[in-house]
């Protein structure tokens, strides 16, 4: 329907187009018919010079209009694909949040039987804690994504230390990702101050790191690198999975845009993982890129963020 919806706006622009050549075209011959015309009629005088004036002033105003009808054409398929990307979006947000409202209804009605040992009740329980904190991660990453796009507030950032953070963030989400059948790998070591807020760093990992595990097939590994230079401190995360066509490199960091095209099996997600990872990474002063080779596996993403100082080996 979108498409049909463009391909309309397309034609009508192309009709527009058309038009306004051909009344150039119609203008410019009528000028100068109209000074051949003088000229033969030996009415010419030194006054009807001003005729290439008017000649000149129509041709740009006719330039002016192509101008303003390609301009509004391109403003016009820009707003459809964002309308789109929205479509998207609130169909992939509701689908994500009805697997875990399924898993939290089908233990809370097992935890109504009463024949249930405490082990079984235990294990219902923590399932459904597992559903509800991923519901708050979705809810967490809407919210987070309408933050960085309003502008309207700031990240209060404040001295972070990277070793010890990654430390226990590392700690805590290798279960995490383990738990989907991939290795997590950390080489390297930082001793770098950073300014930042850990709530920010965590968003960042987890969702560089959900994104690398997602891509990945079970037996996978996903790496984590770290490194200090000079000023700066570099991260990346790295998996051995799909990959991303070049052409699309440089639209995954935007709002609601997802990889498609020939990796539909795999096209689940809300669409602002990375677009939150950009935000929040250009709030703390730093870069993130992303970097695949055509026709082998795998994809790095690398953050760099500014050093304040960095701790002295012991």
């Amino acid at each position: 329907m979108a498409r049909k919806r463009s391909l309309r706006i397309l034609f009508t622009y192309v009709l527009s187009l058309l038009a306004t050549i051909a009344l150039l075209v119609v203008w410019v011959v009528y000028m100068v018919n109209a000074r051949a015309s003088e000229a033969g009629a030996g009415t010419a005088d030194a006054g009807s010079s001003v005729d290439w004036p008017m000649l000149a002033v129509g041709c740009i105003l006719f330039f002016l209009l192509i101008a303003g009808l390609t301009y509004q054409l391109a403003l016009t398929l820009a707003a459809r694909r964002y309308a789109a990307k929205q479509e998207d979006f609130v169909s992939n947000i509701t689908h994500e949040l009805k697997s875990p409202l399924a898993g939290i209804k089908l233990h809370a009605q097992t935890l109504e039987r009463s024949e249930l040992s405490a082990e079984q009740r235990g294990r219902s329980v923590s399932l459904i804690l597992k559903e509800a904190e991923r519901m708050a991660t979705l809810v967490d990453n809407v919210l987070e994504s309408s933050r960085l796009s309003a502008r309207k507030s700031r990240l209060a950032l404040e001295p972070v230390e990277l070793s010890g953070f990654l430390e226990r963030y590392l700690e805590s989400a290798r279960a995490r990702v383990e738990g989907h059948g991939v290795r997590l790998t950390v080489l390297g070591e930082t001793r770098a101050v950073v300014r930042a807020t850990e709530e920010a760093l965590h968003r960042v990992m987890t969702n560089l790191l959900d994104n690398a595990v997602h891509f990945s097939a079970r037996g996978g590994e996903v790496r984590c690198r770290l490194a200090d230079g000079p000023g700066r401190v570099r991260i990346e995360v790295e998996d051995d999975g799909v990959g991303i066509p070049r052409g699309e490199l440089r639209k995954i960091f935007d709002r609601f845009y997802q990889i498609g095209r020939g990796l539909h099996d795999r096209r689940k997600g809300t669409g602002l993982g990375l677009a939150i990872v950009s935000g929040l990474v250009r709030e703390m002063k730093g870069t993130v890129s992303a970097y695949s080779q055509e026709g082998r596996p795998g994809t790095r993403f690398v953050v760099e963020l500014p050093a304040l100082a960095t701790e002295a080996r012991a």
